[in-house]
């Protein structure tokens, strides 16, 4: 999953998953000497009486995969935390400081680290070394791993992991070139997070995606289209972001183009609209989750067919996607109620749900390093 908003917050970086890629950097030489840096036999054979759960740590994150995932373990009393990549603190040399004070003081503590995004892992075999698990997201098995500038790098990423996971069923045929006991782990949506769904007074439709090639390019342009078409003479909002280089192409259709906010701000946005429109790029994306998260009726066109058949989602052709915003306006509340997209994002995206696959990767992980 690629989606990891900007409207989020300057703080956030530009989509961290998608964001600035980490060049060949020097290796700040920080607590090389110090004693946090070391193995304590004493503090871990104390640590390991106290708990015996699996003691993980996740480096990075995309799509808040990473955080719901280290919630969820918290919340049920497991020893896991997540340290974030230098470049969401603006990518200076303070913040790299700053992310290796935070590896060297989880490291004694972690058994196995769990790198979110392909082409990161370095960090995990590098001066604080353990087993690792790998999440591929998107882009990085979906094009830069094969890309001659950036293969040996995403190569060595995947070979060098225990165990690896793909978070949409698309990228299932090249994860597996890749990796053959790769495995689909569907990216978490914490459902009890997200606001209340509460459709305005004036009927609204939104699209959560950006506007650019990896939502669709040409098809996801013509899509909007076809929505303000089926619409036209209809007292409707179209709302969308203001992100990608097709934003503009929209903007001028008549698609009010949110700037940018932070993540709640935009969740609360989100939870007015009375239809949403999924991307066309045959996958549902975590903004798109989040909106039948909440239960809004989402309208998606040409899904991969690695997902389930009971999809809560109104599953139609692209073609078809404006008339069936236009249809599913007649009365959204009975058409939430008939998909009931909240228990199917509970059952096949829920924390708790995917927890045990996620364990059961982390003790092979640890098993192969035995």
């Amino acid at each position: 999953m690629e989606e990891s908003f900007p409207y989020y917050g300057a703080n956030m970086a530009a989509a961290v998953c998608g964001g600035p890629r980490l060049h060949r950097t020097r290796e700040w030489n920080i607590a090389s000497n110090s004693s946090c840096c070391e193995d304590h036999p004493r503090e871990n054979a104390m640590m390991d009486g106290m708990n015996k759960e699996i003691r993980a740590t996740q480096l990075f994150d995309c799509a808040d995969v990473g955080k719901t995932f280290v919630q969820e373990g918290r919340r049920l009393g497991k020893p896991w935390k997540i340290i974030q990549g230098p470049w969401t603190r603006g990518g200076t040399k303070a913040a790299y400081y700053r992310f290796m004070v935070e590896q060297a003081a989880a490291y004694p503590r972690t058994q196995l680290w769990h790198v979110n995004m392909g082409g990161r892992a370095k960090w995990a075999r590098g001066r604080f070394a353990r087993p690792y698990a790998l999440t591929l997201h998107g882009t990085d098995i979906r094009e830069n791993y094969w890309q001659e500038q950036h293969h040996a790098m995403i190569k060595a990423d995947v070979d060098g992991a225990g165990h690896v996971w793909y978070t949409t069923p698309d990228l299932c045929e090249k994860a597996q070139r890749a990796r053959t006991d790769a495995e689909y782990l569907p990216a978490p949506i914490d459902v009890a997070s997200l606001p209340k769904w509460a459709p305005a007074r004036k009927p609204r439709v939104f699209f959560p995606s950006r506007w650019d090639a990896s939502k669709g390019g040409d098809a996801w342009v013509q899509t909007a289209a076809d929505v303000a078409a089926a619409l036209k003479g209809m007292d409707v909002d179209l709302v969308g972001l203001d992100w990608g280089d097709r934003a503009a192409e929209v903007g001028a259709m008549g698609v009010q183009l949110l700037p940018k906010m932070a993540k709640a701000d935009y969740l609360l946005e989100m939870s007015r609209t009375h239809v949403a429109v999924g991307q066309v790029a045959g996958i549902l994306a975590v903004s798109e989750l989040q909106a039948m998260g909440m239960g809004i009726p989402t309208v998606f066109a040409d899904a991969h067919p690695g997902y389930p058949s009971d999809l809560a989602t109104v599953s139609v052709a692209r073609a078809d996607v404006g008339t069936a915003v236009r249809e599913s306006l007649a009365d959204p509340r009975a058409l939430s109620a008939s998909l009931d997209s909240v228990n199917y994002v509970l059952k096949n995206h829920g924390p708790a749900a995917l927890l045990p696959r996620l364990e059961a990767g982390y003790r092979k992980v640890l098993g192969a390093a035995e």
